[in-house]
């Protein structure tokens, strides 16, 4: 079953895929799914274990169910000083 999602990107993410945010219709099952798909994509560096992943402003885990009218954001490790 088809799901419409809205994905957001920060930092690393968004330079690589350069655009912040995108709506996207996905089949894929997991959020790991989805990020190996946008990290083929758009040739992310970060694989899918280094980066964490918030739906609709909750972390959640790779291997959950991507939820249809969902925002989800890949986050990338932050470096900080």
């Amino acid at each position: 079953m088809s799901k419409s999602i809205k994905l957001r990107y920060f930092a690393s993410l968004q330079e690589q895929a350069k655009v912040a945010e995108e709506n996207l219709i996905t089949d894929l099952n997991t959020y790991r799914e989805l990020y190996d798909l946008l990290s083929e994509r758009y040739r992310f560096n970060l694989s899918s274990t280094q980066v964490k992943v918030a739906v609709n402003d909750e972390f959640t885990t790779m291997e959950n169910i991507i939820l249809d009218q969902s925002t989800i954001v890949f986050i990338p490790p932050v470096a900080g000083g």
